[in-house]
């Protein structure tokens, strides 16, 4: 007989339910939030291409905004992706990261360096036009979303970084 593991957590999640409740309805993130997470996004971005080691935190930088987006489109369905830029970058990404942990340095290409490119600049525009508790609500989902995949819960088509 198999034993049912319990789901644990791991961590805490940056935003609670209070959070969600009290973002703005209707306002997009204040500038200060949008241009910092979208500073740390682009260094990400730039240490993938530039870098031959890029730390953790520069692969985690992009994968966020790339799971939010996916988020955004599977789970939240505010936007649609008909031309696959996310599922490009999300591809991109796992094959990029396995590489570096078999090889031992980055080895982007330039056109996996521009679908990645491609893939932030739709965040971009999404979190200047979304609001505030729309953002908020796929943030907690998608971190939801990856303490399921951590705890062995996948979906079709989760690829894991």
């Amino acid at each position: 007989m198999k034993r049912k593991v319990k789901y644990q957590k791991r961590g805490l999640l940056t935003y609670s339910h209070f959070h969600e409740m009290f973002a703005d309805p209707v306002k997009p993130l204040s500038q200060d939030k949008r241009v910092g997470y979208l500073i740390k996004i682009y260094e990400g971005l730039d240490a993938l291409d530039s870098m031959m080691h890029p730390e953790d935190h520069h692969w985690q930088n992009v994968a966020d905004a790339v799971n939010m987006l996916t988020t955004l489109v599977t789970d939240m369905a505010v936007m649609e992706d008909p031309t696959g830029v996310i599922r490009d970058a999300t591809k991109t990404l796992h094959g990029a990261w396995k590489r570096e942990q078999s090889l031992g340095y980055n080895t982007l290409d330039e056109l996996e360096v521009e679908a990645l490119r491609t893939a932030v600049a739709e965040y971009a525009a999404v979190i200047e036009t979304l609001p505030e508790r729309a953002m908020v609500r796929c943030h907690r989902l998608t971190e939801k979303r990856m303490q399921e995949i951590l705890n062995g819960k996948r979906r079709e088509g989760d690829l894991v970084i």
